[in-house]
């Protein structure tokens, strides 16, 4: 079974499937499963663009509007997590998972399935102190705050993966385990990204939760995304090494020349060749949703031992959970629109964002024994500034020259960005360590445009590289290109001296 891992997505679904495909008939494989770690922006409409916490000249439609409204639809089955650049009013719909468009499986704020028989968990967004242990508050219409902290992780979606028992094959992550750099080439990091030289330096770059659910999970395999750069890793665990590795791979986005996707085979699949659910993962959100917060208090969770046993799934609870099922655990094919997509005919406007209550997160709210649905909260009015309620006008961008110079700010702007506007470092790569694609699917004449290497990624580490089968890092450079020039980073750094990116 062979799945290609994406690094972020940046809402370039149809130039990562081209380059999916172009790769199948280059190198005569198949490939079963796109996982994606991360900044998916799964935007369906202008009202979603909205709810992106970027700058308004950062926000562009992309392409993933077209799968939604069924014009097109995904070659491979893909599973994304959330990252920080989302719409979040969307994602808000789906709180336990769900399709955000035919084959495209979203894992909600935390979630584990199986396809073919392999564990997959992920966890969506990234971390914040400060925000860490408050309830799930935010909804829309977000201000200029919730848009950002309605991203950040929470404690109680990191204890539901605590409570797993049974081994993971993979762990999706979008922001980086803290201290995982001590466990690969931080010298070849600091080429990529000096700038993270002083974080990783202090140890404090990376995910302090998610270091503890790499602890506590030890999956096979744990990818991630987020700084924009390709690293690879090896993490023993035990106190003297042991022999239980995780192979820990980050990835870059998708642009040019850039190591943003990874393909691996994972040997013969052991199940279904589809998206099941996992009756542990069910059984434990079952257990523990009376414990899901909705205001900015504390989330008080279980500490001792015994507290914690209460909520974690015994054996004859999770075969009670399949018998519930009927034995069927394929993840019903039960997708719709709760919005009108995007339609590039018309003029440019988008309505005020609302909540909608997904048919999704009911049906699996009623298929876990009528479990309540936490989610299904009424409309909360806020106060709007446009005069007509329901439209707002598009509006310019920021000038370039004064974000330059740092004289404003976007009341938008991102201090959850380490580096929102980084430059195409194509000639600092080195080439050395992948299998590269000069250019992409859409290029006429693909025979003199790849680079094959020996030497892949973390196999550098690795005593044996059984597992991990190619790279690609490139998609055909758009006809019309542009240098991208680094703004005022101050722009995106972090108002709290926790904050790592």
């Amino acid at each position: 079974m062979k799945i290609a891992v994406e690094g972020c997505c940046h809402g370039e679904l149809d130039k990562i499937y081209e380059t999916l495909q172009f790769l199948e008939k280059k190198e005569n494989i198949k490939i079963d499963l796109l996982l994606c770690c991360g900044d998916f922006q799964a935007v369906r409409n202008e009202t979603d663009l909205q709810c992106m916490a970027v700058p308004p000249k950062y926000r562009h439609m992309q392409t993933f509007y077209k799968y939604y409204s069924g014009e097109k639809k995904a070659p491979v089955p893909t599973v994304f997590i959330g990252g920080n650049h989302e719409a979040s009013n969307h994602l808000w719909e789906l709180p336990y998972g769900g399709w955000v468009a035919p084959s495209i499986y979203y894992l909600g704020y935390s979630g584990v399935v199986t396809f073919g028989g392999y564990r997959i968990a992920g966890l969506s967004g990234i971390y914040k102190k400060h925000d860490y242990l408050k309830g799930h508050f935010e909804c829309p219409p977000y201000d200029g705050s919730s848009i950002r902290s309605a991203y950040h992780i929470r404690n109680i979606d990191v204890f539901k993966l605590k409570l797993l028992s049974q081994p993971l094959d993979i762990m999706l992550s979008h922001d980086w385990p803290l201290g995982i750099y001590h466990h690969g080439n931080v010298q070849k990091l600091y080429r990529h990204k000096s700038f993270l030289k002083e974080e990783i330096e202090s140890n404090t770059l990376g995910s302090p939760p998610a270091a503890e659910l790499l602890e506590v999970l030890q999956p096979d395999y744990w990818f991630s995304a987020h700084l924009h750069v390709k690293f690879p890793a090896l993490v023993p665990h035990g106190v003297s090494g042991g022999s239980r590795v995780t192979k820990f791979l980050a990835l870059d986005k998708c642009l040019p020349k850039r190591d943003f996707l990874q393909v691996l085979d994972l040997g013969c699949a052991k199940g279904p060749m589809e998206l099941h659910y996992d009756t542990e993962w069910l059984s434990i959100t079952r257990l523990t949703n009376e414990l899901i917060n909705f205001s900015q208090n504390y989330t008080h969770l279980p500490l001792s031992s015994t507290e914690i046993e209460i909520y974690k799934p015994s054996s004859s609870q999770v075969q009670e959970m399949l018998r519930m099922l009927n034995n069927e655990l394929k993840i019903p094919e039960n997708f719709v629109k709760t919005v009108p997509p995007y339609d590039p005919s018309q003029p440019k406007k988008r309505t005020i964002p609302k909540q909608h209550v997904n048919p999704q997160t009911i049906q699996f709210c009623e298929m876990l024994g009528g479990m309540e649905n936490p989610f299904a909260v009424e409309e909360v009015s806020k106060k709007v500034t446009p005069n007509n309620p329901d439209e707002i006008d598009l509006g310019d961008d920021v000038d370039d020259d004064e974000i330059a110079d740092g004289s404003i700010k976007s009341p938008l702007g991102n201090s959850d960005e380490i580096d929102l506007n980084d430059e195409d470092d194509e000639d600092q790569m080195d080439p050395g360590d992948i299998k590269t694609y000069k250019r992409g699917p859409s290029s006429d004449d693909m025979n003199d445009s790849y680079d094959v290497s020996n030497e892949m990624g973390i196999n550098d580490l690795a005593q044996e590289s059984d597992s991990l089968q190619s790279t690609t890092d490139s998609i055909e450079p758009p006809k019309k290109t542009f240098k991208l020039v680094r703004r005022n980073q101050t722009l995106y750094e972090s108002h709290d001296c926790d904050d790592s990116g």
